[in-house]
């Protein structure tokens, strides 16, 4: 349609000019090919250029005919335009604004119309299908939150209402919400809460929070209601990784100097219990806090000839959680982890008639089944007890060790698409799409001890420390 527009508006222009010229001139034939040569559709021009043979003394008034009736225009918009309406300029303006006066009915193909839904029955319907996925009580808990908060900013208003402008002013809002607020102001109301925490001169959230919490999953929202044609496109869509700028540092890896520092530390001369081997599981399989606590003996597998972590959620563990679908994995043990007596380490609690491996961490009992709520506290401490509150790169956290597993895989040359295994991520490669998934080959398996661990030198001189252990 508006290859068509931009067609007739050229040949109304050459026409125009032909006349002008031509009485300017009083050469006509020169002049009228001369322009109308300019025209690209065949035959269109060739229709001109034989009624101008035809009849050449009737030229001049054979063209203002056809240019008064609009006649090339109509066959040209009619051959573009599915539902064959006819539109001359006079009409692109006042279309145009009635297709700004009435959103909904407008979408990438006109003959489609958008649905008219507000945007509370919306997050309504959306959130019901995402507890339908059993997401991790974490991530469930963000997306209601940020939903919420979007609604009570923006109003209920239609979603194909919502603009960039809108998206634009959630974000500067959002970037003012106080962290802990319903714990430090009892309050779910985020304008409320802004406002008390203003007056309380409190610290707001952190930009990466923003980002990956917040902003991502209003763009996911926005993503489906497109596809559900309740809208024709994302306002949040180029936003997420702007608002995460500068926040890339929050979590990086450790340094070799800063591990060497950790393992070297009176703590390990001590009889190694869950602490110790919570630093040294981190470091080695980059598996969350959450997926270390809740391991039982039964989740010590052997595939390939190897024992490995078993990370999963039966059906019959009412005691346990996953993050997401991708989480359910296996761990290879390192021959590192093996040199340092973990299979001797499990082997005595379970002689103790103990269930789990970590059973001194009790058994969460809210609904979110999340072992690390308690624990990441005090493993916090420890580690900044050793190393700090912060260093260049950030507050220290035990999470931070998780990134210093894949920061060791890549150094190591280990495959990205095993990298993405082995945390538990998915890969955004076509090939994931593809063969035995949750799995892990007999490859993976042996070349999981080609990461380099060994450059931790503190950690590998307590190896014969290992064997004396009793």
């Amino acid at each position: 349609m508006k290859e068509a527009r931009r067609l007739a508006m050229l040949i109304d222009d050459v026409l125009d000019r032909s006349f002008l010229t031509m009485k300017k001139e009083k050469t006509p034939t020169e002049t009228f090919i001369e322009y109308v040569e300019q025209i690209t559709d065949e035959e269109i021009k060739q229709n001109i250029i034989n009624s101008y043979i035809h009849n050449q003394e009737a030229t001049v008034a054979t063209l203002e005919r056809v240019a008064k009736q609009k006649g090339l225009y109509e066959k040209v918009i009619t051959h573009y335009e599915d539902d064959n309406r006819t539109l001359d300029r006079k009409n692109v303006k006042l279309e145009r604004e009635i297709l700004e006066r009435d959103k909904s009915q407008v979408d990438y193909n006109p003959s489609q119309k958008l649905k008219p839904l507000k945007i509370s029955k919306a997050i309504e319907k959306h959130l019901e299908w995402e507890k339908g996925r059993n997401l991790d009580y974490k991530t469930m808990g963000k997306k209601v939150a940020s939903l919420k908060y979007m609604l009570q900013i923006l109003g209920d208003k239609h979603v194909h209402e919502v603009d960039t402008d809108d998206a634009e002013k959630v974000v500067l809002t959002i970037k003012k919400l106080p962290r802990h607020m319903q714990s430090t102001f009892k309050t779910d109301n985020i304008l409320e809460g802004i406002r008390l925490n203003e007056k309380a001169q409190k610290p707001t959230i952190k930009p990466k929070t923003i980002g990956d919490g917040y902003i991502t999953f209003m763009g996911y929202f926005f993503k489906e209601m497109k596809r559900k044609r309740a809208t024709s496109y994302n306002p949040f869509e180029t936003l997420t990784s702007k608002i995460k700028d500068g926040a890339s540092t929050y979590r990086e890896p450790y340094t070799i100097e800063q591990l060497n520092t950790l393992f070297s530390d009176k703590l390990f001369d001590e009889e190694w219990g869950i602490h110790q081997w919570m630093l040294v599981l981190g470091t080695l399989t980059g598996a969350r806090t959450n997926e270390l606590l809740q391991l039982r003996y039964a989740d010590i597998v052997m595939k390939h000839g190897k024992p490995h972590f078993f990370i999963i959620k039966r059906d019959t563990d009412s005691d346990k959680s996953l993050k997401t679908a991708n989480s359910r994995r296996f761990i290879p043990f390192h021959k590192l982890l093996l040199d340092l007596g973990f299979l001797d380490y499990v082997n005595r609690k379970k002689e103790l008639g103990h269930d789990r491996i970590f059973h001194e961490e009790e058994t969460p009992t809210n609904e979110e089944l999340n072992f690390s709520n308690n624990y990441s506290k005090t493993i916090i401490r420890i580690l900044r007890k050793i190393l700090g509150k912060e260093d260049d790169y950030g507050p220290i956290v035990y999470y931070r060790l998780r990134h210093t597993f894949i920061e060791m895989m890549r150094e190591s040359g280990t495959d990205p698409h095993h990298q993405y295994y082995y945390v538990g991520h998915k890969s955004d490669h076509i090939g994931a799409e593809y063969g035995r998934k949750g799995d892990i080959s007999a490859f993976m398996t042996n070349a999981f001890d080609g990461i380099n661990f060994h450059q931790i030198e503190a950690l590998t001189k307590h190896i014969k420390k290992a064997s004396a252990r009793p």
